[in-house]
């Protein structure tokens, strides 16, 4: 036994900052007699707890499930990583699967695990998706591996307005007329342009179920050959609510210069009935001639 003013010390190596694993080995020594070696195994857990994102401001309905209201936080969307037990050095990217696109975010690095990660949607995304479902998940790469692990996926629904607002169509071959349509009247419409820049057209009422917007040349000419996306808002007359439309999605816009008064204006139905009616009318001039 050691006397009583004798304490045992043990020594031993430590692993270097960053380490994932180390094997220490200890001894101790007791009034100058140093015992045998005994090794530490030290090991970090690298473990991935990889739980579904969460949306911003989005409410959980359950079963890796969430839903929101656009309307009520209007503007981007932001997706939020949860603490799945990152690391220094992990690469995270986000994948958002909209209506009719599959978008990958940028990738960031993991400087600080304590602070989670957050991605940025485009509000034209979210707009895109009202009314349906996006799915959105995760991927992170732990080096030295550049093995890619998969997140559970997240179904996100955006509410907003019953039923679905189209998207607009491009009806003129130059790619400088873009229509809108709705069943209603009693509404007015305004056309967004997004390329470059953002370009919104004059607010139109709606005299029928379409209106035809002339899209901005200088736009057309700064955006030619570049994707681009449209879409169009609806307000009701004396209700401060405006509604967005669904996106129409140009990936290699043409444009060239043209008349305007060449632009087709009528609706396809329109279009059909005025040509029936001067093909009768052409019909019965003959037979009166005839007499």
């Amino acid at each position: 036994m050691a006397p009583p003013h004798s304490r045992p010390m043990a020594h031993g190596a430590y692993p270097l900052r960053g380490s994932h694993k180390a094997h220490i080995p200890f001894t101790a020594r007791v009034d100058g007699v140093i015992s045998n070696p005994w090794t530490v195994n030290i090991q970090q857990n690298n473990e991935m707890n990889l739980v579904e994102p969460h949306f911003k401001n989005a409410t959980s309905a359950g079963n890796g499930r969430e839903q929101i209201n656009y309307y009520a936080y209007e503007g981007d969307g932001y997706v939020e990583i949860p603490a799945y037990g990152a690391l220094n050095g992990d690469t995270v990217r986000v994948s958002w699967v909209g209506r009719s696109v599959t978008i990958d975010s940028e990738i960031q690095t993991v400087t600080n695990p304590a602070i989670p990660l957050v991605f940025k949607i485009s509000m034209y995304e979210v707009i895109d998706c009202i009314g349906v479902n996006a799915t959105i998940k995760y991927t992170v790469v732990r080096p030295p591996s550049n093995e890619v692990h998969r997140s559970l996926a997240l179904s996100l629904t955006v509410m907003g307005h019953s039923g679905a607002i189209a998207a607009p169509t491009i009806n003129s071959p130059d790619n400088n007329n873009l229509r809108v349509q709705f069943a209603t009247d009693y509404y007015s419409a305004q056309a967004r342009f997004i390329g470059l820049t953002t370009v919104e057209s004059p607010i139109k009422q709606f005299n029928g179920n379409y209106i035809n917007f002339t899209i901005d040349q200088t736009w057309l000419n700064a955006n030619r050959g570049r994707p681009v996306l449209f879409n169009w808002s609806l307000k009701r007359f004396g209700n401060s609510q405006i509604f967005y439309s669904q996106i129409l999605r140009v990936n290699d816009l043409k444009y060239k210069e043209v008349d305007p008064g060449t632009i087709e204006q009528f609706d396809p139905a329109t279009r059909d009935a005025i040509q029936r009616f001067i093909a009768s009318a052409y019909v019965l001039i003959k037979l009166l001639f005839k007499r």
